[in-house]
C-alpha cells in the first residue's frame, strides 16, 4: 500500500527539496554584503543563511542590519536589498535543476501538489511558470505569509483534514509548518550535510528515497 493511499494533498517546500538551487542562494547572500562591508562580513552573513535556509530573505536581511552591522534599516532599505537579492537570484534559480526523479513524480501523482516557499509570492511563481511546471501545482504561495500559516490555509482550503496533508521540506522552517498546521511531515536532510537537524518525523536523504519510502516500498512511511 502506498504511502500516499493516506493523504488528500501533498505540500512540498521548493528550495533544496524540489530544486537544486540552495547553494545559488548562499552564494546570493554572500555577494549582497560582499562589496559594501567586505569578504570577512560577507563570509559571516553566509554563515546566518546557512544556519537559517528556510527563513523569509525580509528576515534575514533585517537580522544582518540590525544584529551584525547594528543598525536599524529603514522600511527602504530593507526593500532594496531584498530586490537586490531577488535579482540575483532568480535567473539562476530558473537555471537550477530539479532533483532526480522530481518531474517524473510529479507528472504521474494522482494526487494533488501544492508548493510554500518562503521566496516571494510573485517571484515563486515567475520562476515555476519559467520552468514549465506550474500545471503541477493546485496553489503556489510564499513570503509575506509565513511557510505556517500558507500551509495551515492550504488544509483548510484543499484537505478535509490536517492528518490528511503531508508536508515534505529540507529545513527546520518546514517542520515548524508542518508543526503549525497539524499536519504529516517528512524530512529530505542528508545526514552527511553540515546543515542537518533532528526531526522527530521521517527522514530521508534525497529525493528518490522519498519516492521509494512514498511508494511504500521500505519503511513504514511518515507518521
Amino acid at each position: 500500500m502506498s504511502l500516499l493511499d493516506r493523504f488528500d494533498l501533498i505540500v512540498f517546500d521548493f528550495d533544496g527539496t524540489l530544486c537544486d538551487s540552495l547553494q545559488v542562494k548562499t552564494e546570493a547572500f554572500h555577494l549582497l554584503y560582499l562589496d559594501e562591508r567586505g569578504p570577512e562580513f560577507a563570509d559571516r552573513v553566509r554563515a546566518y543563511h546557512l544556519a537559517n535556509a528556510g527563513v523569509p530573505r525580509y528576515d534575514k536581511i533585517r537580522y544582518v542590519e540590525t544584529e551584525m552591522i547594528g543598525s536599524e534599516p529603514s522600511n527602504e532599505r530593507v526593500e532594496e536589498m531584498a530586490a537586490r537579492f531577488g535579482k540575483i537570484v532568480e535567473e539562476q534559480v530558473i537555471a537550477a535543476p530539479l532533483f532526480d526523479g522530481v518531474l517524473d513524480f510529479l507528472e504521474t501523482l494522482d494526487l494533488p501538489v501544492a508548493l510554500a516557499s518562503a521566496t516571494p509570492t510573485e517571484e515563486l511563481r515567475r520562476i515555476i511558470d519559467a520552468k514549465g511546471i506550474d500545471r503541477l501545482f493546485v496553489a503556489i504561495d510564499g513570503s509575506p505569509r509565513s511557510k505556517g500559516d500558507i500551509v495551515t490555509e492550504y488544509v483548510t482550503r484543499l484537505a478535509s483534514d490536517p492528518v490528511r496533508v503531508l508536508m515534505v521540506g529540507d529545513q527546520p522552517s518546514d517542520l515548524a509548518a508542518a508543526t503549525q498546521a497539524g499536519t504529516d511531515f517528512i524530512a529530505i536532510v542528508d545526514p552527511g550535510e553540515p546543515h542537518a537537524w533532528a526531526t522527530p518525523f521521517p527522514v530521508v536523504p534525497d529525493f528518490p528515497a522519498f519516492v521509494t519510502v512514498a511508494a511504500g516500498k521500505r519503511g513504514s512511511g511518515a507518521g
